[in-house]
């Protein structure tokens, strides 16, 4: 009796542990190849709640206790959506999405073309898109990276109000949460000079009797991206890119791609290439859209930037040399109530840097920047952002954080590092 009942409380535990769980993490495979999923999207069926997984296709997943009895949907461009009720996942769990069947080997034929794919879903943007305000509660990162090495990172929590998308308001961030690297590096590029400029202005600033503000000093170069101004306002009407603007579409080549699913339904992939430079950029990608009704899906874009011919000379006397950065961008959507709703904005770029030396080894630097924006819930009942509260991406992130809702860290989906 004794080991049966032992048996039993641990049965018990393990139940009632597993009805209380918070967070679930996992990895999202490739079921051919074992290739990780990276992005992703591991939804709750019923609620617009959820997370996506890291460019190694991990995740953390916490599921609010009042939505434990849904059921996870974890789903990738390309293959067949699987789900898993809550109650019986494990805390660790693999999931292996198997390719859809129904992907086409060859260029699709249709009666359309790439062109009228891409002029009839910016036709249908109304029908798409949601019409009347809505909130939602995201996640924003931003990192810069040297040689590999993290120089700073910062974190963010937002809740936005989105307008509807005729309103001469625009949308209305308020920051919940902040916080950034504990122990920022320094800039390593240069730093032998930054140092030397750096100590012989302040010598110059005592000599005159200035008042020292150390800080000023400290030969640091500040890691600013710039916050999250260039991605917190999502463009539902795209205008800002070119490829969707109806006065660029001669400069660019469209094509079909392969044909895909998601979650059952027909997306058609339309290339892009530009022909030639667009305000000193080149940039190239693919643009999926739903062939039922026209939905732009998802956006991959990836380009050259070029350095402009009048900089360059300050450049070779400064003894510099900077290759082309490097930009891509992916712009996601998710669907709920027959409409689709923002997702996912990243935007990433690589540069090198040279400085040359004559009587030394020259100095290189490899950067990487990127900032990603990570809508995770969203909400029909929407409230405007009181004026007190506004974020201004002209200040400091620090200083604006108004948790009124009292939110913490580990009550939110975020993009595991």
């Amino acid at each position: 009796m004794s080991r049966l009942s032992m048996l039993i409380l641990m049965f018990l535990s393990t139940f009632v542990f597993s009805q209380n769980k918070s967070v679930i993490s996992g990895t999202v495979i490739n079921q051919e190849n074992n290739e990780p999923l990276p992005f992703a999207s591991i939804v709750l069926k019923n609620h617009p709640i959820g997370t996506i997984s890291n460019e190694n296709g991990e995740f953390d997943f916490y599921i609010p206790k009042s939505k434990r009895n849904d059921t996870i949907a974890i789903s990738f461009i390309g293959f067949t959506t699987y789900e898993i009720p809550i109650n019986i996942a494990q805390d660790e769990i693999k999931i292996a999405l198997q390719p859809s069947s129904n992907i086409l080997d060859e260029v699709i034929v249709s009666p359309l073309s790439p062109l009228d794919y891409i002029k009839k879903a910016l036709d249908n943007l109304k029908e798409n898109y949601p019409q009347e305000p809505y909130q939602s509660l995201a996640y924003y990162r931003e990192k810069f990276i040297e040689n590999n090495e993290i120089i700073n990172k910062k974190e963010g929590v937002l809740k936005t109000y989105y307008p509807t998308p005729n309103d001469t308001v625009k949308n209305q961030h308020q920051l919940l949460l902040f916080k950034q690297a504990e122990n920022p590096r320094q800039f390593q590029f240069m730093r032998e000079w930054i140092e030397k400029k750096t100590a012989k202005e302040k010598k110059k600033a005592i000599k005159k009797g200035e008042e020292i503000n150390e800080e000023d000093f400290d030969g640091d170069i500040k890691m600013d991206l710039g916050g999250p101004e260039s991605v917190i306002h999502l463009d539902i009407n795209h205008n800002k890119d070119n490829y969707l603007v109806a006065k660029h579409f001669k400069k660019y080549e469209y094509s079909f791609g392969e044909e895909t699913s998601l979650n059952g339904e027909q997306i058609v992939t339309i290339n892009f290439k530009a022909k030639r430079k667009i305000d000193y950029m080149k940039d190239s990608g693919k643009i999926l859209i739903s062939r039922e009704n026209y939905a732009i899906v998802l956006i991959e874009a990836t380009g050259k930037a070029s350095i402009p011919l009048m900089v360059k000379p300050i450049l070779f006397v400064l003894g510099l040399k900077i290759q082309n950065p490097f930009f891509t961008k992916t712009v996601s959507y998710q669907q709920y109530k027959d409409k689709w709703y923002p997702k996912l904005f990243r935007w990433d770029a690589n540069v090198k840097l040279t400085k040359r030396h004559t009587f030394s080894a020259n100095e290189n630097s490899e950067i990487n920047i990127g900032q990603v924006f990570f809508i995770n819930q969203i909400d029909s009942v929407a409230t405007p952002i009181s004026k007190d509260k506004l974020f201004d991406a002209n200040e400091d992130m620090e200083d604006q954080v108004h948790n009124d809702i009292n939110i913490s860290w580990n009550q939110l989906n975020i993009i595991k590092d």
